[in-house]
Parts: structure tokens; sequence; C-alpha cells
């Protein structure tokens, strides 16, 4: 630092005595930049400035300097990707040393057109969580799913233990968005056991904000939306990479993650990454979960280049896994399924195999982005987006003979998206983003697998436009706002037992769907129109330096997904058979989110309730069983009520020293159906996290413990049925208890990190965990598989961390 403040200062020496013949374009403006709150160098920002081409890059002592300078009023921008940006006006008549402090946040809906495209955040006065890079590694051979349950108001909703869909505040599936690489993933969301086909490894930054959907990528999100954000961009030359090796006891596999990142100095820069994990069948403190492995690889690759002002970029990713479900969930009468349900055991255990045998199911999903972005002057940029995605999705059900091979749901989604968008910075203060959005998505449903078809032929288009706003006159005060509408289109081709259309009363309601009859079954053709409308608006403000609150409130409209819609059959994955309802309409639902925060000395604490009402909030229950040729099933259907979700989430911070620190998080969901005055199924009961590290920089270790607690969820529906079974000759009425939640639980996780080097930027980690140290035996209520099994017991893990 002293060497470059020596530089400058010789520097304006020598140009304050040189004489003004013309326009002087010589002027130098240097600093640093640091964190606002510890005031450490923050390394990669980026000083532009407005306009122009001209910018310069901070760097690991947060040093700047921007050269070349023409005397007269100028525009500065300063940002990061993990960083609120800030802007200045500056008057330039003299060179000049201007130091800036970034706030470490969540930033506003936009794109850093110099940060890789990131998204930079949602709406800044919504509650946002984020999982750091520490964080993803410890993660790396799990899923999404798991990793952001770490997060207070997230749950995961579990077929099995490899297969977790996110739910935040009580929703998942279409309720929640996931955005990655700037692009919502588009695959089949609508199952609760179709875990999000994303690799978790493949990105640096996931952000979550409660409720506060980004209207840029939707209306239709009132659970949340999660951000996944890939490594910055480095603008220079620079090559560095990371290997990431898991090895684990229970499953008695691992996994390998490798990615490479290279830049050049004139903006140019490309990205690989690929994955592997491999399991075999998982165990609990007594017994083996039969076909409970699974297998997984994927890859991606980044191409392009930016130079502050303009760029372009080519992103393109595939993932595939097989994963399988647990055997016993597979029954095959009515007396199976009651002792099924009433034992402690799983009715089938073989011994561990790295085998994948049916029930399981197969996934693919490619992704190809496509970016272009441009900024004129008086603050004008505009950006156009192209996206295509294909997800094959299979599930195979336990078959005989020349079958086996062939999936009983063969499905094959594709989907194209372009988004254009103009953003228009008014002022340093305003700031405006008008966009439109066109999509297509083309669903087959393979009618060749000897079964009915679960989810039949689609069309569906979605067409909408936004228009978002923001005012921050200052670092203490935000107030945000946007509207979006949306049309969606259905054009389904579906056959429907012609008992089936008559007995749900659609022969009545939609006669005009009818095309022709064929034996007991009848051809129809839906289609089906939702105009769906989506408004935010919040604020934030600080008082003093240790009090922030922000509050905001958001209306968004969702329409039925093809699940809730057209489900006609047995879900294989699920073991259900599953009735949508085409009478069903979009749900309404207005959210009110406050967030209030302190710092005090060394505690930090938030505390976060949340309420919404729900107006046609669509769910789906256990209705009793249904006899096949396969087997026997639980039905479950598809329904819709008004609903009422409160709750709130706390989180609290002790720093006892440099070196121990307590953790504690905490979340309860409560939510009601208004129209039946019963409580909603699955969700989540209270459950709370504790984390106590400790940190030995100067033995380069640290040690965390994590005790996770969850509590028995006392309010549920009675959704209980009765069936008449043959015992001993006699037929008796048994009853089928499909409602009663588990225990409650708690099991303690174990940390251990050896850092080869400097903690803060070691080039190498040893890391030990141990997960369930207790070998507690214990059933989930959010995992659909606990009516079957136990969850998994005592797992080892090592863990190696290469960077270079």
């Amino acid at each position: 630092m002293i060497k470059h403040f020596l530089k400058i200062t010789v520097l304006l020496f020598f140009l304050k005595g040189i004489p003004l013949w013309s326009q002087d374009c010589d002027f130098v403006i240097s600093g640093t930049i640091n964190d606002l709150h510890d005031g450490t160098p923050i390394y990669g920002a980026i000083i532009s400035i407005e306009g122009s081409d001209n910018f310069a890059q901070t760097q690991e002592n947060g040093f700047y300097i921007l050269e070349g300078l023409c005397s007269g009023s100028v525009n500065l921008k300063i940002e990061h990707t993990e960083c609120n940006p800030i802007k200045k006006k500056v008057s330039i008549d003299e060179n000049a040393i201007l130091d800036f402090e970034l706030e470490h946040h969540i930033n506003e809906l936009e794109e850093i057109i110099i940060s890789d495209n990131q998204l930079k955040g949602l709406n800044g006065n919504a509650k946002e969580s984020r999982l750091n890079r520490d964080q993803i590694v410890r993660f790396s051979s799990q899923s999404l799913g798991d990793a952001l349950t770490t997060l207070a108001g997230v749950s995961s909703l579990k077929t099995g233990n490899a297969i977790a869909k996110p739910m935040i505040h009580g929703m998942y599936g279409s309720r929640v968005g996931i955005v990655a690489n700037g692009v919502r993933l588009r695959d089949q969301e609508w199952g609760s056991d179709h875990a999000p086909n994303i690799d978790l490894n493949a990105f640096q930054n996931v952000q979550l904000v409660k409720g506060a959907a980004a209207l840029k990528y939707g209306g239709d999100t009132p659970g949340g939306i999660i951000v996944l954000s890939p490594p910055k961009i480095i603008l220079g030359d620079s090559l560095f990479g990371q290997t990431i090796i898991n090895a684990a006891t229970n499953g008695g596999g691992g996994s390998l993650t490798s990615k490479l990142m290279k830049s050049t100095s004139n903006g140019y820069y490309i990205n690989g990454q690929l994955t592997a994990k491999r399991f075999g069948d998982l165990t609990t403190p007594e017994y083996v979960l039969s076909n409970t492995g699974m297998k997984e690889i994927n890859v991606s690759f980044k191409l392009g280049r930016s130079i502050v002002i303009k760029g372009w970029e080519l992103n393109y990713s595939r993932f595939q896994n097989e994963t399988g479900i647990l055997r016993a969930a597979h029954i095959g009468n009515i007396q199976d399924l009651l002792r099924a349900l009433e034992s402690n055991i799983p009715l089938r255990i073989e011994p561990f195999t790295y085998g994948i045998s049916a029930p399981k199911q197969q996934g693919l999903h490619q992704n190809i982005h496509l970016i272009y972005f441009n900024q004129f002057k008086d603050n004008f940029k505009w950006q156009l987006d192209y996206n295509y995605q294909v997800n094959t999705r299979k599930e195979f059900d336990v078959r005989r003979g020349v079958s086996v091979d062939i999936p009983a749901i063969d499905l094959k989604l594709q989907t194209q998206n372009v988004l254009a968008n103009l953003k228009w910075n008014k002022t340093f203060s305003w700031e405006f983003e008008w966009g439109i959005n066109a999509m297509l998505q083309d669903n087959f449903s393979n009618p060749n697998t000897g079964v009915k078809r679960l989810i039949p032929d689609y069309l569906k288009t979605e067409l909408g436009s936004y228009f978002v706003g923001s005012y921050k006159p200052s670092n203490s005060f935000h107030w945000d706002w946007g509207i979006r509408l949306d049309q969606v289109d259905w054009d389904v081709q579906k056959y429907y037992g012609v008992s089936d259309w008559k007995t749900r009363g659609y022969d009545k309601v939609f006669p005009q769907f009818e095309v022709k009859e064929t034996g007991t079954q009848i051809l129809v053709n839906p289609k089906l129109k939702f105009i769906n409308f989506a408004a935010q608006t919040g604020f934030s403000f600080e008082i003093g330096e240790q009090f922030e609150t922000s509050f905001s409130y958001v209306l968004s409209q969702r329409s039925p997904n093809a699940s809730e819609l057209f489900s006609d059959g047995l879900h294989h994955s699920l073991a259900t058979i599953e009735y949508g309802s085409l009478m069903l309409e979009k749900e309404i639902s207005s959210k009110f989110l406050l967030s209030l925060s302190r710092t005090q000395g060394k505690l930090k604490g938030s505390v976060e309730p949340y309420f919404s009402r729900i107006n046609n909030y669509i769910f789906i229950g256990p209705k009793g069983l249904q006899q096949t040729i396969r087997g026997a099933f639980p039905v479950w259907q598809y329904d819709a009520t008004n609903a009422l979700i409160w709750g709130v989430d706390a989180s609290f911070d002790f720093n006892f020293s440099s070196q121990l620190n307590l953790d504690l998080n905490a979340s309860y969901t409560r939510a009601q159906d208004l129209k039946n005055e019963l409580p909603i199924i699955n969700i989540p009961p209270f459950n709370s996290t504790q984390t106590i590290k400790y940190s030995s920089p100067k033995n380069r270790y640290d040690v965390e413990v994590v005790n996770h607690f969850v509590a028995r969820q006392k309010r549920f529906p009675d959704l209980n049925f009765s069936v008449k079974t043959l015992s001993e000759g006699s037929i008796i009425e048994q009853l089928v208890d499909v409602s009663t939640p588990p225990k409650a639980y708690q099991n303690l996780d174990l940390f251990f990190s050896v850092y080869l080097g400097n903690p803060n930027k070691s080039k190498t980690i040893l890391r030990f965990m141990i997960h369930n140290i207790t070998q507690t035996k214990y059933r989930d209520y959010l995992n659909r598989m606990r009516f079957y099994a136990n969850e998994i017991g005592r797992n080892f893990q090592f863990q190696l961390v290469y960077s270079y």
C-alpha cells in the first residue's frame, strides 16, 4: 500500500506541472475498496465509468487505479458479485484518491454485466439468506435440497434420502422458483419426488429470498426463489481451479467434482466443470434400506466475453442421474400395505449392493443459454437471453418378462424461453427495468410404456411482461416495487376412462373438450387459459448502526401445474395413485414479510415473521386405497381450499471471542385449511439448529458441532380411512393410519477441518465429518418413505478440497 501511495504521490507532483493546451485526459483516480463492516480489502471489485469501457479491478489489498481520465464530471460505479453496488458522481480537475466501502449483502434485482451475468439478488426488502462457499463445498456430495435446510425457514420434502425437494415456509414445487445462471429451471418440478435437476457444485453462491419472488422470472412463486450464481469472472489473465473428493461409509460411496476457469485480459473467458457421484444402499442403525443406491454424472461449460459495457456468453450444462426407490415401498396387495404401515421394519430387506433395480427413476436434463448485453449512454442497458432446456424423465416399476426394462413413465419436456429487458438508471437514486418474455413448452408422454400415462401430451405457452423500479437515496433507506402480467395457455391431448369422465362431471362442464370415444376410453382436448397478475412493494431502513428493519408485500397468482390438472394413474416413484382435477382455478396469494435485525456488541440477531393468505390453495392428500393388477396403492387426490399460512424465522449469532462462535436458528410454520377448518398436510413442524464452532487460526483447524432438533407435528389433518380385508377366513374392517406424524427427534453432527496453510487462503483443506453421531433412530414427517422405514444412521465422511 505504501509503494502505491508513493507512486501516486510522485505522479501527482509531475502531473500538476503540465499545462493544459486542450482537454486533459491524463488524470488518475486511485484508492482502496473495503468491506463496510470489518474494513477488510475486497478483491476483484470493479470500479468503472458509466458509458465508457474504462474500468479497473481491485488487487488483493483492495487497491485500484483508474487512468486516462478527462476533465469534467463522470459517473463512477463500484460493484462486486457479493456486494451491493454503489454509485458516485465526481468532478475531475486533478488527480484524486478516493476510498469506497461496499456492503457485503445480497444485491438488487438485475445482472452485473461485469461479473459473469450473475444474479445480484432479488427484492432488496425481502429477507434473504445465503449459503457461502464453504457450506456449498461441505454439501458437494449431496443435493441442493439438503444444503438449503441449513437456512432458517427452509425444509426439505423427501422421497427417501437421495431425493430432496426444497420447501420454503411450507411451500414447494411450483411455488418455489429456482434460477441458475440467470435462467429459471424448467424440469418436471410438479412431483414431490422430483428433486431439482441441478448440480450444486457448479455454483459459488446460493441465495434465497423468502417470499418476494423476482418478477423478472415470473410472478408465480409465493414461497420464494432460490438463486444460484457461478464463480465470478476475473477480468484479466488468470487460470485457477478446484477439485473436491468425498468418501462416505453410509452407502459405501463418494463423489468427485473438479472445475477449471480461464480468463484473458481482453475479456474472453472459459469455464468447465465435472461432477460424478456413486453410492450403494443406505443403512439405518438396524437394517439396510434395500434399493436406495444412486449414481450421477454432471458436466457444464461456459464461454464468453465481457468488456464492461457489452458482452456475450454461451452456457451449456448436462445433469444425469439414476436413483433407486426403497423396494419395501412397493407392495402387492392391501394386506401387504397394512402390514408395511404397521411394521417397525421394512417388509423387504436384502444384503447391501450397488445395484439399482426397479422401482427407480432416471433423469437427464440439458440446458443451453445464450446471452448478449450492451450498455448505451444515458444509463441505458439492454439484454437479450435465449434458453433451451430438455428434460427426460423415466420411472421404472417392478415388472416381469419382456417389460422389465421398459419404463412405466417416460416423459420428455422441451422448453424454449426468450427474455428481453431494458434497464434505465434515471439518477443515482432511481432505477427502472422493463422486460418481456415468451415461453413455449412441449411435453411428450411416451404411449409405448404398456401402462396408463400419468401425465399427458401438452403444449404450454406463456407470454409475460414486467416493470420494476427502486429508489435508494442513501445506504440507510431503500424502496422498491414491481408489477407483472402473464398469460398461460394449455393445449392438451388426453384419454380418460368414459366412466371416470362422467363420474367427475366433466361431460357436463367441459363438453367442448370431447373429441371422440374409443371403447371404454374418450379422447379429449382441453384448452385452458389463465391470466396471472403479480405485484410487490417493500422498503427497508436502518436506524443507526445497530438496527435494521424491512417490510414487503407480495401478490402472486399461480396457475395449476400439469400434475394438479391432469394426473391420472400410478405414480411409480411414490407408489401412489394420483388424480388431478380440471376444475382447479389459479391460486391467489397475498404475503406480508417483516424483518427486524439488530447488532449489539458480540450478538447479532434477526426475527422474521410472515403471513400468507392463499385463495384456491392446491394440495394433495390421501383418499383411500385402490387395488390394481400391480398391487394395492394409496390414492392421493388434488383439491383446493382457502389457506392461511404464517410463521416466524429467527437466527442469532454469538461471538464469544475471535475463536468461539455460537449460531442458533429456529423456524415455526402454521397452516390452516379455512374451508374445512383443518390443519394443512405436509407442513414442517417446529425445528431448530444449534451450532458451536471453535477456530484455531494459529494451529490451522476448526471444530464444529451441530445439533438438529425437529419437534413432532401436532397439527395435522385426520385423513385415515378404513378398508375391508380378509383375515383367517373372515372379512374384517381395519383402520389405515396415514396421518399420524412420527415422534420428535434430534441428532448431532461433527465437522473437523484442517487447513494446510493460511486458513483464509488455504489451497488444501482436509475435512472429517460425522453425521448422526448417536445413531438416532427416527422418522421424518416430510419424508414420503416414513411409512416404510427409518432415516439413515451414522455416516462417516472424509473430504479433500484442493484449490489451484
